[in-house]
């Protein structure tokens, strides 16, 4: 009861602060900064609610008003696929990383720790026009064409999206882990399953990765934020047509508030499952 209760608190508060935020274009009217206006914004939101099926943008290419739901779902559908496939990606790439950093020598470890810290502190725009002028390399050199570097109303461009935020969110992910392995592998139960006798590779795969699931899980949380952001230069650079890339275009409070709820409440779902269905024994005390 106490986990429903703080979940549904915790529901209804995001649902007010999303509000909040999606009536922030209203606090700059004629390009003064008005307090009141924001107030109006916000019971401008508030009447919205009932009637959300109501809400339309306008398409440029059509020269037309449609209506915001259902039409949104091919943009949504773009977003998801993008951030389903880099994030399941990068996450089994960091986890095979971090069995060979656990595996390695201490030269070895100092070497992968020094790369993956400087390639970590590459900005995501790096990334980005780096495969750009990879994908045009090869072209020239080739003549292969296959691989599209900007997408298009007609068209959709997944490759480079996906590879980008990949190797955006990798390195993120393989400092937390490295991080984590150094702190766990002197940890009293793998010391005692050491003592048993198990190899190594049991030893990660069965007694450390288990304990980190859950610590991940509570890390990725915490920074989904920063991959959301980085899907928001990714998808307005390449011109995916995305979730993301539509706010740009579509910037009304109504939209606004539609999208933000389209964010967060998955999160929220998953966030719920996670927390009912991964076992205590996983959760380490925390």
């Amino acid at each position: 009861m106490f986990f429903i209760a703080r979940k549904s608190i915790q529901l209804i508060v995001a649902f007010f602060v999303l509000i909040a935020i999606s009536a922030l274009p209203a606090l700059v009217a004629q390009m003064k900064f008005n307090p009141a206006s924001y107030w109006a914004g916000l019971k401008q939101q508030f009447a919205q609610l009932t009637k959300l099926d109501e809400i339309t943008y306008f398409n440029v290419t059509a020269q037309k008003e449609f209506l915001l739901l259902p039409t949104i779902s091919p943009f949504i559908k773009e977003t998801l696929i993008i951030f389903t496939t880099a994030m399941l990606v990068s996450a089994v790439c960091a986890i095979f990383y971090a069995y060979l950093f656990y595996r390695s020598g201490r030269k070895t470890r100092m070497m992968l720790k020094q790369t993956t810290r400087t390639l970590e502190m590459v900005p995501d725009l790096f990334w980005i026009i780096l495969s750009q002028f990879l994908v045009l390399y090869l072209f020239k050199t080739t003549g292969y064409d296959k691989i599209e570097i900007a997408g298009s109303y007609a068209e959709y461009i997944r490759f480079l999206p996906i590879l980008t935020l990949t190797l955006t969110t990798l390195f993120f992910f393989i400092k937390w882990l490295t991080t984590q392995v150094l702190e766990q592998e002197a940890a009293p139960f793998l010391e005692l399953a050491r003592a048993k006798g198990i190899r190594p590779a049991a030893l990660f795969w069965k007694h450390l990765i288990p304990t980190m699931i859950y610590r991940f899980y509570l890390f990725f949380r915490a920074n989904i934020i920063t991959v959301l952001s980085s899907l928001v230069i990714i998808e307005y650079t390449f011109e995916v047509q995305g979730m993301f890339r539509f706010v740009f275009y579509n910037g009304q409070m109504p939209i606004l508030m539609v999208i933000l709820f389209l964010i967060y409440l998955p999160i929220f779902i998953i966030d719920l499952l996670a927390e009912w269905l991964i076992p205590n024994a996983w959760k380490g005390g925390i």
